[in-house]
């Protein structure tokens, strides 16, 4: 378990899978992550979260509020690659949660514990161009953009282009 100011970023429990559902059937919050919501049901989301925490390619936290614990959304690394120290980084928070500096407290009790407990030496990202929220808040951890994918995703009836973003963990990253 981490843990920050505000939240705690745990292992999933049953009684996230209602929160969790929501989040994988919105639509709109689904095309802001690059992915396409496809009308999961809860054994769906339960087989997902159980893949991406039993992975050795990955893991996932669920973002929770730390006085009442309830499940706000989830973080994850994927495309962990042991020898070369890197991986794939994201994150979904429900809506009612963002706007309120929630990812950049996540990110920020994260990228330290990935660089300490994990051995990461660097994590990237791929964001629509469009999401410059997003770009904000990893722009204030210490990311960089290193590239752009032009007309990349079909999403909401239009192309999308993708920024992608990196940030070294060595020396100490940003928190």
């Amino acid at each position: 378990m981490i843990e920050s100011a505000t939240l705690r970023l745990r292992v999933w429990r049953e009684d996230d899978v209602p929160q969790l559902l929501v989040l994988r059937n919105n639509v709109a919050l689904q095309a802001q992550l690059l992915a396409h919501a496809r009308g999961s049901d809860a054994a769906q989301v339960r087989e997902w979260l159980q893949r991406r925490s039993d992975g050795l390619d990955g893991r996932l936290w669920v973002v929770a509020d730390r006085a009442s614990d309830e499940a706000l959304g989830y973080v994850q690394i994927t495309g962990l690659e042991p020898v070369d120290r890197r991986a794939e980084l994201g994150i979904c928070l429900a809506p009612q949660a963002q706007g309120r500096g929630r990812g950049r407290e996540t990110l920020g009790a994260l990228l330290p514990h990935l660089r300490n407990t994990q051995g990461l030496r660097k994590l990237s990202l791929r964001i629509r161009a469009d999401n410059t929220a997003a770009l904000r808040c990893y722009t204030g951890l210490g990311f960089e953009i290193c590239g752009r994918l032009r007309q990349h995703v079909f999403i909401d009836g239009a192309w999308q282009d993708l920024v992608l973003m990196e940030v070294f963990l060595e020396p100490p990253c940003a928190a």
